[in-house]
């Protein structure tokens, strides 16, 4: 990659010459037909460069190699989680927990987490696998599906909705909520969606409040925060609305991935199919391959990373796509080799760890059982291919499939 002096460059004067980028991610991301491959070619140049445009338009620092994603993660000291991605729109509350840093995220995470364990997710196989089974069921017997139109955004969302006592009908309005926040371009559209979203999330609290219908909002309406005080209504919110942002797009956005690459890879499909056993190891080389978020930091002061200056208020990106593609951390990269030992960063590391990591692998483990035990040769028809999108999350929008009964 070249970075080569660029006049009238639109960075700070902090930025040198050698570390400015003149690119967008996103954009950058989209230039051919698989953006894993094309936001690994930043692995050519530093680490850590600027960009006039690192997320909806905003200039920062894009993290690649793993070992510095990895450190951006755990050092919140250094790098906030507190981005404020309401705060322009006059919201006071925050996304929580996940814009709050220790010691106030500790105290929410402990609010939350019981919900979350291994265990706790465990008792909602069932649940999941009923999501899963009346979905499948709408195909099944025509022998092709649109992957994501007719499964993928679906089926984690089923599983969100019952796990927030939501009716399932509400979800093809939730669906085009969640695109016009995450994938609309135009900033003022996606305000406008971003709170009508919020507005309905007000009206549910407050229905909440007076007769939770779930387990997890029981505890939520009940918890006292540092064991001092219960939770205000903007700490409820935030709650709600950042389960609704994890629980329809990041699940889906990895089901796409995995089933776009297992279209092409019929060894693996009987490997996974005749030895159940390599189920897990698997889901673990596809969540290091097809990392898809890429969760926003903000520098708290002025500090040198790895011998470069960033200043406070600067925005940083780290990148779980390209760090899960480093040369540098995995031998061939971009192999799927699911023997490999895939200690990966896709659900973060430090104390912003994701929340739901038990409850997304066994929810990948569920389809891909349902999938492999039903079909075989599962493929892109002859003539098809797929679509995809970039940005603050890589996600596929349309991925046709056939297969063979078994």
């Amino acid at each position: 990659m070249a970075f080569a002096q660029t006049p009238g460059r639109p960075a700070p004067d902090h930025v040198p010459d050698e570390l400015f980028w003149n690119h967008g991610y996103e954009e950058f991301a989209h230039e051919g037909d698989d953006p894993y491959l094309a936001i690994s070619r930043l692995h050519e140049g530093p680490g850590i460069v600027w960009s006039p445009n690192v997320q909806f338009g905003a200039p920062g620092w894009l993290v690649t190699r793993h070992a510095y994603v990895q450190e951006v993660f755990t050092d919140w000291e250094h790098f906030s989680s507190d981005y404020g991605v309401l705060g322009p729109m006059g919201i006071a509350w925050k996304l929580n927990p996940i814009e709050f840093d220790p010691p106030q995220h500790h105290y929410y995470r402990k609010i939350l987490n019981p919900f979350f364990t291994p265990v706790k997710v465990r008792d909602m196989d069932g649940s999941v696998k009923e999501a899963c089974e009346s979905l499948l069921a709408g195909f099944e017997e025509r022998g092709a599906c649109e992957f994501i139109g007719e499964f993928g955004e679906k089926f984690p969302s089923y599983v969100f909705l019952d796990l927030m006592g939501m009716p399932r009908d509400m979800l093809p309005r939730f669906l085009e909520w969640e695109r016009g926040m995450l994938r609309e371009n135009d900033p003022v559209k996606r305000a406008g969606t971003m709170m009508a979203v919020i507005k309905y999330m007000e009206g549910f609290v407050q229905e909440q409040k007076k007769n939770p219908t779930t387990e997890l909002l029981k505890g939520m309406v009940s918890a006292r925060y540092n064991d001092e005080r219960p939770l205000d209504d903007g700490e409820l919110l935030g709650m709600c609305f950042l389960f609704y942002i994890g629980g329809l797009d990041t699940v889906y956005s990895v089901l796409g991935w995995i089933f776009r690459y297992l279209a092409g890879d019929q060894a693996l499909q009987e490997r996974l199919r005749d030895n159940p056993e390599d189920m897990p190891r698997a889901i673990e080389e596809f969540l290091r391959a097809f990392g898809v978020a890429s969760p926003t930091r903000r520098a708290r002061g002025d500090h040198v990373f790895h011998g470069v200056r960033i200043k406070a208020g600067d925005l940083v990106k780290p990148s779980t796509p390209a760090a899960g593609r480093d040369p540098r951390a995995y031998e061939n990269p971009h192999k799927i080799d699911i023997d490999r030992n895939s200690r990966h960063v896709s659900f973060a590391t430090g104390p912003h760890t994701c929340l739901g990591m038990h409850l997304a692998r066994r929810e990948i483990r569920t389809v891909l059982e349902a999938f492999l035990s039903r079909f075989k040769n599962i493929r892109i028809p002859e003539g098809e291919t797929y679509e995809y999108h970039t940005g603050g999350v890589f996600g596929i929008d349309r991925l046709p499939l056939t297969w063979d009964r078994i």
